[in-house]
């Protein structure tokens, strides 16, 4: 060993790490390419450096990996959260309120050619109605109702309220004004005997029957956790769908609260369906948020 290895062996481990001048990188490159000893020197020195870096890098690099999973779960966590929060507000801003029946709410006009206009008064933001026909008679039912919701009361305004019945053959016309408050439905066109006379709206109670499997839907999961505790694929795919009838659940008692009773089952069914799905993802990310929490407390 001369006095230039001595020299190139102390700069080794400055070369290894690309921290010298051009001027003497090409020096110790000219000597490695001669030196057989300065060149296995250098190998060792070169795969000492890389482990070490790697080493250093790994848990840096999980790291950053996991804090930026866990910041996607707490967007992913509020943005589900505000947005529920906002389905079930509009789902009660939006939820019909109907009128019982008065003289001046609705007025039915005929012109000549047999076109009914039927006008409701300027508090009608909305109407709905349902056709049916008499078999013994072959009239045509007209069934219509009206309200207004307090979306439409503060923010929206729908102007004047009007349905127009066009015949489409000669049948006999008759148009109930149903109150949907338990009360009678009233005849505001057409003769007084037909099928319908004395006939009362009933709410459905379809909602009830939702609500009951989804209860019966979370005990049958829960049971089935404890029943498979031990099975980790099995239980795994049970925490994830069992979130989801609580979730409807939930979001039915934040809409309809305790009541089941509904004159708009097709629309309340929409809502709490869209209400259970947020936060159904509202539950699985705070799920995960929390566990990550519990990891970083257990390190």
């Amino acid at each position: 060993m001369n006095k230039e290895c001595n020299i190139v062996k102390d700069i080794l481990p400055l070369y290894a790490e690309d921290m010298v001048s051009g001027d003497t990188r090409n020096f110790v490159e000219e000597h490695l390419e001669h030196c057989p000893e300065c060149c296995s020197e250098y190998e060792r020195i070169r795969k000492t450096v890389e482990f070490v870096t790697d080493m250093s890098a790994a848990p840096i690099n999980d790291l950053k990996r996991k804090l930026f999973v866990r910041r996607v779960q707490t967007v992913l966590f509020t943005t589900a959260l505000v947005f529920a929060i906002a389905a079930c507000v509009f789902a009660i801003m939006t939820a019909p309120r109907f009128f019982p029946y008065s003289n001046s709410l609705v007025q039915v006009t005929e012109d000549q050619n047999g076109v009914l206009t039927i006008t409701f008064d300027e508090c009608v933001t909305g109407y709905g109605y349902t056709v049916s026909h008499d078999k013994e008679t072959g009239a045509e039912i007209y069934c219509i109702n009206a309200w207004d919701t307090v979306w439409d009361k503060y923010i929206t305004d729908r102007g004047q309220q009007n349905m127009v019945i066009t015949p489409v053959s000669n049948a006999d016309i008759r148009v109930y004004y149903a109150q949907n408050n338990g009360s009678w439905d009233v005849l505001i066109y057409g003769l007084t005997t037909d099928a319908n006379e004395g006939t009362i709206t009933l709410p459905r109670l379809i909602l009830a029957q939702y609500f009951g499997m989804a209860v019966l839907a979370s005990v049958m999961l829960i049971t089935a956790r404890f029943l498979f505790r031990k099975q980790e694929k099995v239980k795994i795919w049970i925490n994830r769908i069992m979130p989801f009838p609580i979730a409807y659940i939930f979001a039915h008692m934040c809409i309809k609260g305790v009541s089941f009773q509904s004159y708009s089952a097709q629309r309340d069914f929409s809502v709490m369906i869209l209400a259970a799905i947020l936060f159904y993802c509202v539950i699985l990310s705070g799920s995960c948020l929390y566990k990550a929490k519990r990891g970083l407390k257990g390190k």
